[in-house]
């Protein structure tokens, strides 16, 4: 068992407790991740899991909200600026689905969870959701300005990232990059026509 003087002196310890948690959640959901569990994960005392979040929803609540989407949205794009517009709006579905696969822990963990009305995960969700969709309206306007109406294909393309999760849980063995590609199509056809 660590010590007191173990626990109080190692660096980044909020943010160890935070990516512990995260994967035991994701992994297990949040009902059936107890505090003494992740405490032992973390090779602390509960108490000291205690001393940092007040209570398992406030814990997780933290777990979302450190990923800090907020910042993290302003991020560049590799887009190819000389490209058509639908391979622009492609390449774009494609770097948002790259940035959600890198973060599916989280996401798993808010559907997960939301699917089952866990309260303290519902506005969390509700405000990543209200982050994501006028940062892809804005992606849109900057890289595809061809497209009609950004406001409707940012809603697409919010639809077919979970669509393609749900894909990618239930289609483990296929390729993500595939299962992305495959989500902007949808969304190419309903903004530029068949064939764009």
């Amino acid at each position: 068992m660590p010590t007191a003087h173990s626990v109080a002196t190692r660096p980044n310890q909020r943010d160890h407790i935070l990516d512990t948690a995260l994967r035991l959640m994701s992994e297990r959901g949040a009902k059936g991740m107890t505090m003494r569990q992740l405490a032992s994960a973390c090779d602390l005392q509960v108490a000291a899991i205690y001393h940092y979040f007040e209570s398992k929803d406030a814990l997780l609540a933290a777990v979302v909200a450190e990923r800090q989407y907020g910042s993290r949205m302003s991020d560049a794009f590799p887009i190819d600026p000389a490209a058509d517009a639908a391979d622009r709006l492609r390449s774009l579905f494609g770097h948002v689905w790259a940035g959600a696969l890198e973060e599916q822990s989280i996401w798993r963990l808010l559907i997960s969870e939301g699917m089952h009305g866990e309260a303290a995960v519902l506005p969390v969700g509700q405000a990543l959701l209200e982050l994501l969709e006028p940062a892809t309206r804005g992606w849109i306007e900057r890289f595809v300005p061809e497209v009609d109406d950004p406001s409707t294909a940012a809603k697409l393309i919010v639809g077919q990232l979970l669509t393609g999760f749900v894909r990618h849980v239930f289609e483990p063995d296929r390729d993500p990059v595939a299962v992305g590609a495959e989500c902007a199509e949808p969304v190419v056809v309903a903004v530029f026509g068949p064939g764009a």
